[in-house]
């Protein structure tokens, strides 16, 4: 990025300020939940919010279905403008709605919406990114989703205590609104000049890196799938076992991750705590994912795909360690303190191990292997997750409900875990073999 950094800086602070925007405005549903319930004018129940939430989560599904082909056909730009826009639009809806069936139809209509971010930043990225920087860019973006909910929840529930909740809605989507207008005018689709991504052809210090871009810049601009339609293009990833592998891996990751759901009902229910020290305690999941994203954008471009593998191996193998931790601390006999303390570390580093392999490595694949269809390829793949998260929230309440709920809860999580180390080796092993090919 270092020789053409006037354009590409706009490009990656308008997608992050963008996506950023948008996450706020999927966010809210959450952050405005217990000013609903307290609204006795609109006389919702805990049983109303959680239909909020399913009713979300089938709209981000079938949003990823909507969004990624037709990113494909009408390009990243125009794609990423209109999600931001009708988040906006559909929280200020969210906002004046008076009753359950208003709320449940915008809560899906703003996360389906939301689907549109990731695939839209993909087409951004894979034209406007070299592909050798690609783990760089998509780590920084990705801490546009940790960052903006952070903050979301606390600069908005602090307005909550002195505003009206609906007012809240409508500052949130004024917000998105700036947001939209200034990536309206510093968003391009792609660059102009045809040898924008021209290296320097002296530079053979390293001749391994040097072919390594040659290769990367070739499959960029004549990949395989050029000419092909949507319909060859989807047969193509079906017959393709990398595809697969990729989803296996991203459903097995997105269920890891789906434990932030859990993690404030869990520290309060293990350790005593009050509802409002729980949910402080739980962004101890956040922050150690955010973490791990920074940590990715200093090394991820930097290794080549055989030490992305043990790297990324050795970080879902300390992920599993940590539910180990959570599961057998309680006979290690340590003091409360020290418990609670141990359990919080456990879980900072659980976020932290898994961050990078669950955003990274799928993101730079589907640009690189699905070249025209990117956008579509990252939302089949997504889809596959969302799937996996849905099927892994409706188990895992019920065995937190069971007896020795939260010891059944873990032993899920310690298998998928494991089953998550596995997975992402085998992925990160057939890149490493697939690029191994095309060097010989």
């Amino acid at each position: 990025m270092s020789n053409r950094p006037p354009q590409q800086i706009n490009i990656i602070v308008s997608m992050y300020l963008g996506y950023g925007a948008m996450m706020i405005c999927r966010q809210m549903v959450t952050i405005l939940s217990p000013a609903l319930l307290a609204d006795e004018t609109l006389g919702l129940t805990k049983t109303n919010l959680g239909d909020f939430a399913a009713y979300g989560t089938l709209g981000a599904l079938v949003g990823k279905l909507i969004w990624g082909p037709l990113a494909d056909k009408i390009g990243g730009r125009f794609t990423f403008l209109i999600g931001i826009f009708l988040t906006a639009l559909f929280i200020i809806a969210f906002g004046l709605s008076p009753n359950v069936m208003a709320f449940t139809g915008f809560s899906f209509l703003l996360y389906c919406t939301k689907s549109s971010g990731w695939p839209g930043m993909t087409k951004l990225v894979g034209e406007w990114y070299h592909p050798q920087h690609y783990g760089r860019v998509w780590s920084i973006l990705a801490t546009s989703s940790r960052l903006s909910v952070v903050l979301a929840t606390l600069f908005f529930g602090w307005l909550m205590s002195f505003m009206h909740w609906r007012m809240v809605a409508f500052i949130a989507a004024i917000f998105a609104l700036i947001i939209f207008v200034g990536c309206y005018f510093y968003l391009k689709e792609k660059p102009s000049p045809p040898n924008f991504f021209k290296e320097d052809e002296t530079n053979t210090d390293n001749p391994e890196q040097a072919t390594a871009t040659k290769q990367a810049l070739d499959n960029k601009y004549n990949h395989p799938l050029k000419g092909i339609g949507t319909i060859g293009g989807l047969v193509t990833f079906a017959k393709s076992p990398r595809v697969w592998l990729v989803v296996i891996m991203l459903m097995m990751l997105t269920c890891m991750m789906a434990f932030l759901d859990f993690v404030a009902v869990y520290l309060m229910e293990s350790y005593q705590l009050t509802p409002s020290q729980a949910a402080m305690a739980s962004t101890v999941f956040p922050v150690g994912s955010l973490t791990g994203l920074l940590a990715s954008i200093a090394f991820y471009d930097r290794f080549s795909k055989k030490g992305i593998r043990a790297v990324l191996t050795i970080a879902l193998i300390l992920s599993l360690l940590s539910v180990l931790t959570l599961q057998y601390l309680p006979l290690f006999n340590l003091i409360a303190e020290l418990n609670y303390t141990v359990a919080l570390v456990a879980i900072f580093l659980f976020a932290f191990s898994i961050s990078p392999a669950y955003y990274l490595p799928m993101s730079i694949f589907s640009i690189e292997y699905g070249g025209p269809h990117s956008a579509t390829l990252v939302c089949l793949i997504d889809a596959f997750g969302f799937a996996a998260s849905a099927t892994f929230a409706f188990i895992g309440g019920r065995l937190a409900d069971s007896a020795d709920g939260w010891s059944n809860f873990m032993n899920m999580l310690i298998f998928i875990s494991a089953a998550g180390v596995i997975s992402v080796w085998a992925f990160m092993h057939s890149e490493y073999k697939a690029a191994k090919r095309v060097v010989i």
